[in-house]
């Protein structure tokens, strides 16, 4: 068992590093994993690293929160940072329901707690796990109440996003079969950055560590925007949540890609990318795309940390063109 690490939803200088390999030999794969997203809400609720989630979400959440363990709780993450033992962190890859994954959290040992904060901090308990450890069956029986409790009032914003998630597999298993890994793990999250085969993570607390043989899961996070909670020390696989796309729009029918790049980029970067048969200046293309100069920079600038798009000046005006990566990726999704 390891640490699962939710960390702080700012623009860090600092970041945790993932080691790929070459992306030839990494195997993806997407999890729903309920779980996560429960547990990035529930420490933003209890005044954790923020994740960027809804208010009214928020306050429907702590309106059910039961007082006593919520207090429990709460000392076990501060602004920066919440580091939980991967036991009571269940990934839930299994695709359980979260009863049942909470239920075998509420049966672990006393033993099981203790080796799992042992991991936390090998040389002693860090201060705020000491009470818990002096009453374990206590402290876990008020941890399942807290998420309990909490999934009563999550479970129906949870069942409203199955469209987001069910278009983030299909983006995500496009990416996969057409070698488009790097321009994925791009645009995962403003807190996720890819560059010579490896993820960074923006994390105050940074570590590195190797994906080696393992394969990595994708957990689609219905929380918040800057959501953010992975956990990379698994024997077995390294996973990382990152927000689902279109949160902002839960509720909504997502619209229907018509190809696969539009599904794997989104159709205004599609549409970027197709715009440019040949070198295009920034305002030629804010025109193309109807969209405002900001709005086209945007876009630009993820492509060309995707390696999609260069940018040249060319006097005072900056023309865009497609890499050779682009013109391929292009010619193979279109």
């Amino acid at each position: 068992m390891t640490a699962e690490v939710i960390s702080e939803p700012t623009h860090s200088p600092r970041h945790t590093e993932l080691a790929l390999g070459s992306l030839d030999r990494v195997r993806v794969s997407v999890a729903p994993a309920p779980m996560a997203s429960l547990i990035s809400l529930v420490v933003d609720a209890l005044g954790g690293p923020r994740q960027g989630i809804a208010p009214d979400w928020i306050r429907s959440v702590r309106s059910r929160l039961p007082a006593d363990a919520a207090q429990a709780v709460i000392p076990m993450f501060d602004r920066t940072r919440a580091l939980l033992p991967a036991c009571l962190t269940p990934l839930g890859i299994d695709g359980s329901p979260v009863p049942e994954q909470l239920a075998r959290v509420a049966d672990l040992s006393p033993d099981d707690l203790s080796e799992g904060v042992e991991l936390l901090s090998p040389e002693e308990p860090p201060l705020p796990w000491r009470g818990a450890l002096r009453q374990p069956r206590k402290w876990l029986g008020l941890y399942v109440r807290l998420l309990s409790a909490a999934w009563q009032a999550y479970s129906p914003i949870w069942q409203q996003s199955s469209a987001l998630r069910t278009r983030e597999a299909e983006r995500i298993g496009v990416a996969a079969v057409t070698g488009g890994l790097d321009v994925l793990f791009a645009d995962l999250s403003n807190r996720v950055r890819y560059q010579a085969e490896t993820l960074y993570l923006s994390d105050r607390h940074p570590y590195r560590v190797e994906l080696d043989d393992r394969p990595i899961v994708l957990v689609p996070l219905v929380s918040g925007s800057a959501a953010s909670i992975f956990n990379l020390d698994e024997p077995e696989r390294a996973w990382l949540g990152y927000p689902v796309p279109g949160l902002d729009r839960l509720g909504a029918s997502p619209q229907s890609a018509t190809d696969s790049l539009t599904l794997l980029i989104g159709p205004i970067r599609a549409a970027i990318l197709r715009a440019l048969d040949h070198p295009t200046s920034m305002g030629g293309l804010a025109e193309l795309l109807t969209a405002g100069p900001s709005t086209a920079t945007y876009h630009c600038s993820q492509l060309a940390a995707a390696g999609l798009v260069l940018r040249q000046r060319a006097g005072r005006e900056v023309r865009i063109q497609r890499t050779p990566r682009g013109d391929a990726l292009v010619d193979l999704l279109s």
